[in-house]
């Protein structure tokens, strides 16, 4: 029978109370998995599976990672949706009688990383609890590794699709729920997020026992101040995330970690939907998923981590407020105007460091001395900002200077402490400069001089022995000791006593020796621990700080996001956007931003006009000309113009929208059961039940994804819905030429087409926007273009002709086939029992293509029949 070690039981004691995730348990240099832990780990980290105890009947499964690298496997199990307990040893090996003691230091989730190695710099790591109650919804978002704490409440008939948007916006990497909308959730997540993590809520704190959690953290008076008790699901959102967070031991003790709890309304900013977010790449490219390519990877010219993360939010939720509208484009205007100051504000920046997450990790007391030098070489660098700043004129930027607190103490007091490059370790001393402690410069000096004596010692031995290559040495394991080559092994004295046998040599002590590694091991183990000491206590005076350090952070992120928008303005010659009182959109020379700079080929400008006496603007021309970017220009110089940046533009005056909607393209979502002309009637159906008037519509192609006769009839239908319901600036790009009729019968619509020319069989898109219509398609001249055969274009334009010859034949009313054949060709079919072919088609499920094709077969067919019977009869 198998007996299970000490350490074993230790282990498993650990791991029943955790069953449900990863135990990283420390033995020696390494983190260790056991059992299905050894298994799990090891295929998802690509280490090798081996075993303990390999001589008994049933050998333990082990996989193990070395602890100097094991941030790097932790990511790559938190980055799969894994949970993680570290267990480490809270003693050394030397002073443990009998077991090693070890502890839980960390229970690590995917919403839970603190540790900015960890973290993608740009973006915040959202924890996102979400609850139901009947039909209102309360939702927090927590990022433990800044301390942002933010709460919401939606309820009505749209609060679902609401909630969902917003929890998309924030891309959370864990979300816990309640049970019920477990399912519904994991349905609605983007593709972004379909691989967060995502946990059933065991309990949800309600009344008085969430009014104690929060106002444990933020205290009595936040109650009162947020109105909380108005907001009852955002309230229990928040206390279940807070109980999560305990459980994890995520929240350290003390002082809350969280700086403010932040109540906040969806629509207090412009409200940008998920599928609009992602059809105008505003945070990632549609075709490589990351952020180049999108309009934040194009305008962050952010240099702090805070900075970065700021800039995002501004992207995601421009503002409605003209009032902070404008202030954010007086700063950015004087930045552009001031390039000396600006390029001195940058060279500052650079060397700040990330305040928001530091302060996590001293609350949660995992800064080092290095940490706390870089700390103090950052406040320098904001002490020659905040200077730098007073020098400029703008309103915004004045009040970030004066938000930025006075750290003048805090740099003397570190000053004063820690060496400038002490060591990565906090617990083995070399710390503190001299004169900081009077009794950790005595235990130095004597350290100092028992290095001397062991010098003196050597000396006097190698005279007295006679053996010149006599060498005192120390190592962790054997501690001081006298190294002897074996050469000279034979003038050995008496008095020394074998220690180590070596290849080459055999290391000896003396009773001399180890009275003197006695008092130096003791010195030594004195200071360390006194330093030790004195670093928590200077850790703690950082840490009453935090408040004042996080006020910076916030204030450094806000100049560094407005110093960026200038720096893109420059760089990419923007001008400052104007807000019409009369609601007018007047842009001149307007240009996409990202594709003008991504493109090969110069990027030619264009106009747009959309007033009250014509909103919806039908655009028409063929594929590739430029209509989708015309109207993707459109809607990001919008949301540029309202979170405060200079736009793509000779100049631009604008509206303020409370919404933008961006229906572009179609793809299917498979994992719903939904066709591309689903998900695109889904997308349109929810556009013409939240747009307003005040509301900013790009429409790309409504109704292609089914026949042409359904797709022109609802696209029409769309178009007549938006001109006499809601009547919301539109730009609808379309091939149905045959929308373009609506200018003279609806109110509101201005048709504009894009200039194309026509040389010999080639096209050339000359990418203008003009007034009018498109009468071609130019679909085979774009198929040439794309290097489709040269057999299959004669053939299509073959094709072409003989169904433009059979359309010309047909009835003006295009949507029933029956009137383009004549009585008497009826009469003909009739008799050759053609007209049961048409009874079979199935008008529905054919293109307009192969209507006139079947068509065409059946006139030529009619006509054969014709010929013979008139041969027949001059016979």
């Amino acid at each position: 029978m198998n007996r299970t070690s000490p350490m074993m039981e230790q282990y498993k004691n650990i791991k029943a109370q955790h069953p449900d995730k990863l135990l990283m348990f420390q033995v020696g240099d390494f983190y260790e998995f056991f059992y299905e832990d050894a298994r799990t780990a090891a295929r998802e980290m690509d280490i090798a599976l081996t075993s303990r105890d390999t001589g008994s009947e049933n050998p333990i499964p082990l996989a193990g990672v070395p602890i100097h690298a094991a941030d790097t496997y932790l990511n790559k199990l938190l980055g799969k949706g894994f949970k993680v307990v570290i267990c480490e040893q809270v003693e050394s090996s030397s002073q443990a009688k009998g077991l090693v003691r070890r502890e839980i230091t960390r229970i690590l989730t995917p919403g839970t990383i603190i540790d900015p190695e960890m973290l993608e710099e740009s973006r915040n790591n959202y924890l996102v609890t979400l609850i139901k109650n009947e039909s209102s919804y309360g939702l927090a978002a927590v990022d433990v590794s800044t301390g942002d704490f933010q709460i919401t409440e939606q309820s009505g008939e749209d609060a679902w699709e609401i909630i969902i948007d917003e929890v998309n916006r924030l891309q959370p990497s864990e979300i816990l729920c309640s049970s019920p909308e477990l399912e519904l959730l994991s349905n609605y997540l983007s593709k972004s997020n379909g691989g967060c993590l995502t946990s059933s809520l065991q309990s949800i704190p309600t009344g008085p026992v969430a009014r104690e959690l929060i106002t444990a953290q933020w205290g009595e008076a936040i109650w009162d101040d947020l109105s909380l008790d108005h907001y009852p699901r955002a309230v229990s959102a928040a206390a279940a995330v807070i109980t999560y967070l305990e459980l994890l031991q995520q929240i350290p003790s003390g002082k809350s970690h969280f700086h403010h709890l932040d109540l906040y309304f969806i629509n207090k900013n412009m409200i940008i939907d998920m599928i609009t977010s992602r059809n105008l790449e505003l945070t990632q490219s549609l075709r490589e998923g990351g952020k180049r390519g999108s309009l934040l990877g194009l305008l962050d010219n952010c240099l702090t981590g805070m900075g970065r993360r700021l800039f995002r939010r501004w992207i995601e939720q421009p503002l409605v407020n003209l009032v902070l509208i404008n202030k954010r484009l007086d700063s950015v205007e004087e930045l552009l105007t001031k390039p000396i100051q600006r390029r001195a504000l940058r060279k500052k920046l650079e060397e700040i460091f990330d305040l928001e997450r530091f302060c996590s990790k001293l609350s949660f007391e995992r800064v080092n001395a290095r940490d706390l030098v870089s700390l103090k070489n950052t406040l320098k660098e904001i002490e020659l900002l905040r200077e730098k700043i007073c020098e400029l004129e703008s309103e915004l930027l004045r009040d970030t200077a004066v938000g930025i607190p006075s750290f003048d103490d805090l740099i003397c007091t570190l000053e004063k402490a820690l060496v400038e490059d002490p060591p990565l370790a906090i617990k083995e001393g070399g710390l503190f400069k001299p004169g900081y402690n009077s009794e950790v410069d005595r235990l130095k000096q004597i350290s100092s001089e028992t290095n001397k004596l062991l010098l003196e010692f050597e000396s006097s031995e190698r005279q007295r022995t006679g053996i010149k290559s006599l060498r005192v040495g120390y190592n962790r394991n054997f501690g001081y000791f006298i190294e002897i080559t074996r050469s000279n092994l034979n003038l050995v004295p008496e008095n020394y006593h074998r220690k180590q046998t070596l290849v080459n040599a055999e290391r000896f002590s003396t009773e001399e020796l180890l009275e003197m590694e006695e008092e130096i091991t003791g010195a030594r183990d004195k200071l360390a621990g006194l330093e030790y000491e004195l670093f928590e206590d200077l850790r703690r005076e950082v840490g009453n700080y935090t408040d004042q350090l996080l006020k910076a952070s916030f204030e450094i992120a806000k100049i560094d996001s407005l110093q960026g928008l200038a720096e893109s303005a420059e760089r990419f010659n923007f001008s400052r956007p104007l807000f019409s009182e009369n609601n007018v959109m007047h842009i001149v020379k307007s240009r996409h931003p990202v594709v003008e700079q991504l493109s090969a080929e110069r990027f030619v400008p264009n106009d747009i006009i959309i007033d009250n006496k014509n909103y919806i603007l039908i655009i028409t021309g063929p594929n590739m000309a430029g209509k989708s970017t015309y109207i993707r220009s459109t809607a990001l110089i919008a949301i540029m113009a309202q979170m405060g940046s200079f736009v793509p533009a000779e100049r631009a005056e604008l509206p303020l929208f409370d919404r933008l909607f961006a229906r572009v393209g179609a793809s299917d979502d498979l994992s719903r059961g939904h066709s591309t002309f689903m998900v695109e009637m889904q997308e349109t159906a929810a556009i013409l039940k939240e747009a307003t008037a005040n509301s900013l519509i790009i429409l790309d192609e409504i109704g292609r994804g089914t026949s042409t006769y359904d797709g022109m009839s609802i696209a029409r239908s769309v178009i007549e819905y938006l001109s006499r319901k809601i009547k919301a600036k539109t730009l609808f790009s379309t091939h149905y030429h045959e929308l373009t009729n609506l200018e003279n019968e609806l109110e509101g619509i201005k048709n504009y087409t894009i200039a194309v020319k026509e040389k010999g069989k080639d096209v050339i898109f000359l990418r203008q926007v003009i007034p009018g219509k498109a009468d071609k398609s130019y679909g085979i001249n774009v198929a040439r273009l794309a290097g489709v055969p040269m057999e299959v274009l004669i053939r299509a334009e073959t094709i072409l002709n003989e169904l433009e010859l059979a359309s010309s034949k047909a009835s003006e009313h295009q949507l029933s086939l029956l009137p383009m054949v004549s009585e008497p060709v009826l009469d003909h079919l009739k008799e050759l029992e053609a007209a049961e072919i048409i009874r079979e088609l199935d008008l529905n499920r054919m293109t307009p293509l192969e209507a006139l094709q079947k068509m065409y077969e059946l006139q030529k067919q009619l006509m054969e029949e014709d010929n013979e019977s008139e041969q027949e009869g001059a016979g």
